[in-house]
């Protein structure tokens, strides 16, 4: 029985071609179909080249699929272009990054699955190629470890190329015995090894992750790719290990917006669509059982599919993970509706909520997050690798200084935004809370976070990180009424001595909802809400509202002190990738600013959203905030904060229910 790299027995696979696996099957060959219609340049381009590699991935396994010549051809020419090549990428980090771990990963297994059907020149010309690049790859980790890639274990650029030099390692360990491929093997195989148990180890155990969803797809995807490579080589198994592996699908879907065919963009997003991986949702199925995963893969497959390809700017993107999906899909999972699922889901790593009125395709989706820069295990394993072995693994650059943001939309229309892919971090991207116009102490920068370190290193004692960083003081669930807390004075400037800035989210079913926004310090300060949108508020009444299409909503606040309004435009614009440097991703943001009309040492606001032609009231009578909607009253009010320096402003809610009773929450 012969054993391929990556596959193992390849018979069971071809023996579902034509019955189980029909529709993978026809995905793998309509996408190999559309590598005959492409152009290879003769020189490297000056572009990124990751589509060459999997597309030899693709095209060795429909050919062992379907023994159709022409996929044995088109192979043959993407591996004699790419080997043509004397460097692999373009601009930065020429051969040792992304572009040349795509065509390394894509090009060994290539090569292993179509070993029979190669000349003694072919092959010789392949395995020399794909033992010097691996040579460049290992060498430049051992020569760098400690800094970039090499050590940043939670990056997707050290899971990819990482994965290309294990494949390597795998093909190369087949080649004859005394040859020097089959010599060099071990070490790349060892290498790769030691390296994902630390990965493996980092990871948050709830699936989230701090760069947003499309590098979760878009990088996250190589864990997948690594585990399963492990796994049918005879190693570890880290989906029966990693709790990352069996949670993350849960964290991409409930970052998804209303129709599920867009995501919630937290973190660097270069669009709104750059979120499905259908196989890595095939491969949780596939290892836990889940038919819910199954359901989300073949809805991405059947409905969602085409649009993700052309919307997405996230290459190669979705359609070249056809192999992937035909190798990961398994047939034996039955679907679980979407709809059995809780609306919602709270993940406590990164301090991030997610909640949802349903899962039709115009459900509402509200989502808020409050954390430790990259998660609180990230913040703390980085800080002590770098104590302790003087490994330098936090790089947060995708990660943007969000903490308290929130983003809402309804079925595939956003209320709120993010500032999608950015390179120069303004303190009002995001929906957060200003002190001054401050958040962190360094702006304008393409890592705050990382770069507001260095500065506070500068200035504090050790173990300043400690304090660095938001924390969710309050998660409640209690029917479809949703508290949450999250505290976030420790980012900002210490110079401001800020004491605390808080949010509340209360919600009833996303009928509405409210925030409480608590700001203190020992000074004196203008304390600024932003409110980041797709529309432009109109003012109306006492507030704001924006004319959705799916429905009005209305934005009011009322403060304890006097508030001043503005509103203004925002443009966003950054270069995606330095390989390819006209390519510019933009993001148009309209801004509403709510602010102190004068400064004070302390202020609170309350913000609530409500839908306009619903008939909820609000209104604040004798310090509080009341509202009214349906046949239940609420009333909203802060008290004073504690002598303990960690303590925070109480917040006393009360809900009355039609029949008179009530229900008080003290938080």
């Amino acid at each position: 029985m012969e054993k391929l790299v990556f596959i193992g027995d390849l018979e069971p696979y071809a023996a579902e071609r034509d019955g189980r696996r029909r529709k993978q099957y026809r995905r793998l060959l309509d996408q190999a179909d559309r590598y005959g219609e492409m152009e290879l340049p003769e020189e490297h381009p000056k572009e990124s080249t990751t589509y060459m590699g999997i597309a030899i991935m693709n095209l060795a396994l429909a050919y062992r699929l379907s023994r159709e010549e022409r996929y044995l051809i088109e192979a043959k020419r993407f591996m004699k272009t790419v080997i043509s090549y004397e460097k692999w990428g373009n601009a930065h980090l020429v051969n040792v990054d992304l572009s040349a771990s795509w065509i390394l990963f894509g090009l060994s297994l290539g090569y292993d699955w179509l070993k029979p059907w190669l000349t003694d020149r072919e092959r010789r010309r392949v395995s020399e190629k794909i033992l010097r690049h691996a040579q460049i790859i290992f060498r430049y980790r051992r020569d760098t470890y400690g800094d970039g890639w090499s050590t940043a274990f939670y990056q997707n650029h050290n899971w990819i190329n990482m994965t290309g030099l294990a494949a390597a390692g795998y093909v190369l360990s087949r080649e004859e015995e005394g040859s020097r491929g089959a010599g060099a093997a071990p070490l790349y195989i060892r290498e790769a090894e030691e390296n994902f148990a630390r990965v493996f180890s980092c990871l948050a155990e709830d699936g989230s992750n701090y760069e947003g969803v499309a590098y979760w797809r878009y990088g996250g995807m190589w864990l997948f790719v690594y585990a399963h490579l492990l796994k049918t080589q005879g190693g570890k198994d880290y989906f029966k290990e990693s709790g990352y592996l069996k949670n993350t699908f849960y964290y991409r879907l409930y970052q998804s917006c209303g129709d599920l065919r867009q995501q919630m963009n937290f973190g660097d997003c270069h669009d709104r669509h750059s979120g499905h991986a259908a196989c890595v949702y095939y491969k949780a199925a596939a290892e836990y059982k889940d038919g819910f995963a199954q359901r989300f893969g073949n809805l991405v497959i059947d409905q969602f599919l085409m649009e993700e390809a052309v919307e997405s700017k996230v290459k190669p993107g979705i359609l070249p993970e056809a192999g992937f999906e035909y190798l990961w899909y398994d047939p034996e999972v039955g679907e679980k509706e979407l709809e059995l699922l809780p609306k919602v889901r709270y993940f406590e790593d990164l301090g991030l909520l997610g909640i949802r009125d349903g899962w039709t395709p115009e459900a509402k989706v509200l989502t808020i997050k409050c954390g430790y820069p990259g998660g609180r295990k990230q913040w703390e394993t980085g800080w002590r690798l770098y104590r302790e072995e003087n490994i330098r693994c936090l790089s947060l650059s995708h990660h943007h200084p969000d903490n308290l943001s929130y983003i809402f939309a309804r079925g595939r229309e956003y209320l709120t935004c993010e500032d999608g892919y950015n390179r120069n971090l303004m303190p009002d991207n995001h929906n957060v809370i200003l002190v001054d116009g401050a958040y962190t102490d360094a702006s304008d920068v393409s890592d705050a976070y990382m770069s507001s370190a260095g500065m506070r290193m500068k200035e504090e004692e050790p173990g300043w990180e400690k304090a660095y960083g938001g924390r969710v003081t309050v998660m409640k669930e209690d029917g479809p009424v949703v508290i949450y807390r999250g505290e976030t004075s420790g980012v900002y400037p210490k110079g401001l001595q800020m004491e605390e800035v808080s949010r509340l989210l209360f919600t009833d079913g996303l009928e509405f909802w409210v925030f409480v926004d608590v700001a203190r310090s020992r000074g004196r300060h203008c304390y600024e809400l932003i409110c980041n949108t797709d529309r432009e508020a109109a003012a109306e009444g006492e507030g704001f509202v924006y004319d959705m299409e799916t429905e009005p909503v209305r934005y009011t606040v009322f403060s304890d002190k006097e508030i001043k309004s503005r509103s203004y435009t925002q443009k966003v614009e950054s270069v995606m990738t330095t390989q390819e440097p006209d390519k510019v991703c933009r993001t148009d943001i309209c801004t509403l600013s709510i602010s102190s009309a004068n400064e004070e040492r302390q202020q609170i606001f309350f913000e609530c959203f409500t839908f306009r032609d619903r008939g909820t009231e609000v209104k604040m009578e004798d310090g509080s905030l009341k509202v009214e909607h349906g046949t239940r009253r609420y009333e909203f009010r802060a008290g004073k904060p504690g002598t303990d320096p960690l303590s925070m402003a109480p917040i006393y809610i009360k809900v009355w229910d039609s029949d008179g009773s009530r229900r008080c929450y003290d938080v």
